[in-house]
């Protein structure tokens, strides 16, 4: 007998360790960036390959989840955040430690995106008639997690062992945190039973799936995933980074704040939604995270940082399992592969936001050297293979001495910076206010927003036996 509620709790927890692959790293990533001399844009670019291996193992595991089973693929999952975070804690100091980071990196992602895929149409399958209400409140696990992750990054690790323990520094240990839910969920996985997909369950074929995949309107509901995920998990990933810099709060605890608020908020989508559609949650949503995002690039304090962080935590909360939920609601025929290939899509996009993040830090921090004091550059700043100045040098500037000017200038040059990256990023919220209200109008004109529903072969059988006629949906 499938036991419907110990699998939902199974899915939150395999959910929560891949919150604790974001938050506990997010915390850790300049120590561990520092511990490898790093530049801004490689830091970015260890923290998008966990997007990248999200995306690539979504898009494989998308055309591979009907065959292997749910269950398979979320085991797939549990290897994956096990060997990846273990493979990173022991990254050796070599000429190669960023290959290294980077390949541990990607493995952690193909723990998260196994998950996706894995939890996304399990929750759609479970719920067929509430999908948007019930992957809200399983990706409410998502922030659940950031909480509890970062909670136990700043209060428990850094806190009670800020040396380390085992001989491990204090950022390897942290990232042991992410060992504890993982081992959780792969425990509760040898038991569990597992439904088939809805799609197979519903006996639509292979080539419609493929036909539902390639729908104008799922194209572009798949950019506005592009442009969704880079807006919330782009600038979330860098906040540590950001707040610390420039408002000297930390961002691991404003992240905390934010994800308690999202963590309430999206149990409530299932009401929100029926009173003004999903998509008008969407537009709603791209128009306080873009305003937020904007304004929490000025923040220069506690006050304005949280005050800032609040307009755009709300305006984040519902977008990655709306548009999952939309894709569930109206293109049900697409399946396991509809859902994975749209987090592929907003996964693939974080995965090159972050180190173009990192990138715009670099080059805004290096002309704020140029443009301030030019002959201070040599101390503070690293050359690229090509000779330019490609950031700041963390190693040149720990060793200059406490009350250095060159430190004050590295600090202020850095934190423009980070906030000009925020500044960048908040501009792809307005081409989504667009493409929203242009889909609501769409809608509207087709008597609103409908969700379709797929039934089993067994009920459809019962249907026409009582006479129904005609094409069931």
């Amino acid at each position: 007998m499938i036991n419907r509620r110990g699998l939902f709790v199974c899915s939150c927890i395999a959910l929560i360790t891949s919150a604790f692959t974001f938050v506990v790293r997010g915390d850790i990533l300049q120590e561990m960036g520092n511990a490898f001399q790093l530049s801004q844009e490689q830091k970015g670019g260890i923290e998008g390959a966990v997007f990248m291996g999200m995306a690539l193992s979504m898009l494989f595991g998308g055309f591979i989840c009907d065959l292997l089973g749910m269950k398979r693929i979320m085991f797939l999952a549990f290897g994956s955040h096990l060997i990846g975070s273990v493979a990173t804690i022991f990254a050796p100091h070599s000429d190669f430690s960023y290959q290294w980071l980077f390949v541990s990196s990607l493995l952690m992602g193909f723990g998260n995106g196994f998950t996706e895929v894995g939890i996304n149409p399990l929750i759609a399958t479970l719920y067929p008639d509430k999908k948007t209400h019930y992957l809200n409140m399983l990706h409410a696990w998502w922030p659940g997690g950031l909480v509890i992750g970062g909670l136990s990054a700043q209060f428990v690790v850094r806190k009670l062992v800020p040396e380390g323990v085992a001989g491990l520094e204090l950022w390897q240990t942290s990232l042991c945190l992410i060992a504890l839910p993982a081992i959780a969920y792969g425990v509760m996985l040898i038991p569990a039973r597992f439904p088939q997909t809805e799609r197979v369950e519903s006996g639509v074929s292979t080539a419609d799936m493929f036909k539902e995949c390639l729908r104008p309107l799922f194209l572009i509901w798949g950019f506005c995933m592009l442009l969704t995920a880079a807006t919330e998990l782009g600038p979330q990933k860098w906040q540590e980074s950001v707040m610390r810099s420039t408002a000297g709060v930390s961002g691991t605890l404003i992240l905390v704040y934010t994800s308690g608020m999202m963590f309430v908020l999206r149990h409530f989508a299932g009401p929100i939604a029926h009173k003004i559609s999903p998509v008008g949650m969407m537009l709603g949503s791209a128009v306080l995270s873009g305003i937020g995002l904007y304004a929490l690039s000025y923040a220069d304090s506690a006050v304005t940082a949280i005050g800032f962080a609040t307009i755009f935590g709300l305006g984040i909360t519902f977008f990655w399992p709306t548009m999952l939920g939309v894709t569930a609601e109206r293109f049900p025929k697409g399946g396991a592969l509809a859902l994975a290939l749209m987090g592929s899509i907003g996964n693939l996009s974080i995965s090159q936001v972050l180190p173009q993040m990192g990138h715009i830090v670099d080059t805004y921090a290096v002309r704020y050297v140029e443009e301030t004091d030019k002959e201070m550059a040599p101390e503070i700043l690293k050359r690229g293979g090509a000779g330019a100045y490609v950031g700041i040098d963390p190693g040149a500037v720990e060793k200059l001495p406490e009350d250095s000017s060159g430190r004050e200038l590295a600090a202020a040059a850095q934190s423009q910076g980070y906030r000009m990256a925020f500044r960048w990023v908040s501009l792809l919220p307005s081409l989504l206010i667009v493409i929203f209200t242009g889909i609501i109008l769409y809608d509207r004109s087709q008597g609103g927003y409908k969700a379709e529903i797929l039934i089993s072969r067994d009920e459809e059988d019962e249907l026409f036996a009582g006479g129904v006629q005609g094409a069931v949906e």
